[in-house]
């Protein structure tokens, strides 16, 4: 056989190969030992996680020698059969090739078929939900009562195309995205079986990147290896992926946070000279700021995820912004992704978006302003509102009487509100933050809030 890329050749064979779906096997183990098995497999969950190898790992339990039994030998003919889609009674069907309605009836009329040499006939269907609705519809009445020896096994990565009648019919499994220090773990083993000599920081980012897929992480390792050779450093990831280190990534979320445009302008010049993806860098201080405000939330979570050696890193940046300020700095990177993935000049729509992020600073929210207008003593408002005088329909005459020198009118309660003065008015007018937050706000609204 020619030559394996790692993806296929550290595809895992057994349930204990598996990585991060613990859950999965867990249910698959106990109901193969317990003879509890569905006539129908649902695997469902985002590409490179390990459905269809969940697939074939389970038909090689079911048809296994002395089977069904998850302490199978891979290396067995049967299971080999399988795994190299050699198998008679184990027929692999690509859904987006065969979504016909005449291809399922051709399956359906092969069901009643005895197997050849295993126990059960296995149909894996991956991403099942490109099938048509007549072919759905074609194969409802022989996935409710197949006979006893065939089990039907899919796959998809958008499980809400299918039908509630197929779900209805299938035992579903939600396979998760692999963590970070999984994806490492694994990919550190891969390295050190093909003698590859990579640093720790360089299998973080690849990690990251691969953003839980672990087919994606092992693709990215072998283009790093046929980059640089057997020795990958930080700065071969970054200069192939494109990516922003982490250093960096935090010298510009710090600028940002401080408001200090010309800073955050100069590095993302930097970045560009360095042909950095301006998406990648969005991404990479989207997932600054929300490990920042977890790490202010829930601390134990935060560590859990992001490891002591990283918690630390982050803690030593300084104090940590509020959560109102990374909140909506997170809201702006989140509305902004979809014009900045769709623009045709990249570069100038991120430096745009690094300005507004650095004028987040200087923003107040209305709560805050209403808060400093309470004087002690004065009305809300609302109350100031309703105490103003009603204009009347027709002007007030001319002839009103001024009143009398002598007398003095009766105060109303309404005429006894404290009004600010305006020193103090102009103080507060003053303020830079109140100045900038004010432009937002209606002509109308700051009539009433002076």
């Amino acid at each position: 056989m020619g030559y394996l890329v790692l993806a296929r050749k550290y595809r895992p064979r057994t349930f204990a190969e598996l990585v991060g779906q613990d859950h999965v096997v867990r249910t698959l183990s106990n109901s193969i030992a317990e003879g509890r098995l569905a006539h129908a497999f649902l695997f469902v969950g985002p590409r490179g996680i390990g459905k269809t190898s969940t697939a074939r790992i389970l038909a090689k339990a079911l048809n296994c020698p002395q089977g069904p039994k998850t302490d199978f030998n891979p290396d067995d003919d049967i299971c080999k059969e399988i795994e190299e889609g050699r198998s008679l009674d184990v027929l692999e069907i690509d859904g987006a090739s065969n979504r016909g309605i005449n291809e399922i009836k051709e399956l359906r009329d092969s069901v009643p078929y005895a197997p050849a040499r295993g126990k059960f006939k296995i149909y894996i269907i991956d991403e099942v939900h490109m099938l048509t609705t007549e072919a759905f519809n074609a194969l409802l009445k022989t996935l409710e009562e197949p006979p006893a020896h065939v089990k039907f096994i899919f796959a998809t990565t958008e499980v809400q195309k299918l039908p509630a009648t197929i779900l209805s019919r299938c035992q579903r499994f939600d396979l998760r995205r692999i963590p970070d220090p999984l994806i490492v773990s694994h990919l550190r083993k891969i390295s050190q079986a093909e003698k590859i000599t990579i640093a720790d920081e360089a299998l973080l980012l690849l990690a990251r990147q691969a953003e839980g897929g672990l087919r994606d992480a092992e693709s990215a390792l072998e283009q790093l290896v046929s980059f640089a050779g057997r020795t990958i450093t930080l700065e071969h990831v970054l200069e192939v992926f494109g990516l922003a280190g982490p250093i960096e990534t935090r010298a510009l979320a710090s600028a940002i946070l401080a408001g200090d445009g010309p800073s955050a302008l100069a590095k993302l010049h930097e970045f560009r000279t360095r042909h950095r993806d301006p998406l990648r860098i969005a991404q990479d201080l989207a997932r600054h700021f929300r490990n920042l405000l977890l790490l202010q939330i829930a601390p134990a979570e935060a560590e859990a995820e992001l490891g002591k050696e990283e918690k630390q890193t982050l803690l030593s940046l300084g104090k940590l912004p509020e959560q109102s300020h990374l909140l909506s700095l997170l809201e702006q990177l989140l509305e902004f992704e979809h014009h900045l993935r769709n623009s045709l000049a990249r570069e100038v729509a991120l430096e745009i978006l690094a300005l507004r992020l650095c004028e987040q600073r200087e923003r107040v929210s209305l709560e805050t302003i209403l808060k400093k207008l309470a004087v002690p003593g004065s009305e809300t408002r609302a109350e100031s509102a309703a105490s103003r005088p009603t204009p009347s329909a027709s002007p007030l005459p001319k002839t009103t009487p001024p009143p009398s020198p002598t007398s003095s009118p009766a105060k109303t309660p309404a005429q006894k509100t404290t009004i600010p003065s305006s020193s103090a008015k102009e103080t507060f007018l003053n303020d830079p933050a109140i100045r900038a937050a004010l432009k937002q706000f209606d002509a109308r609204v700051i009539d009433q809030s002076s």
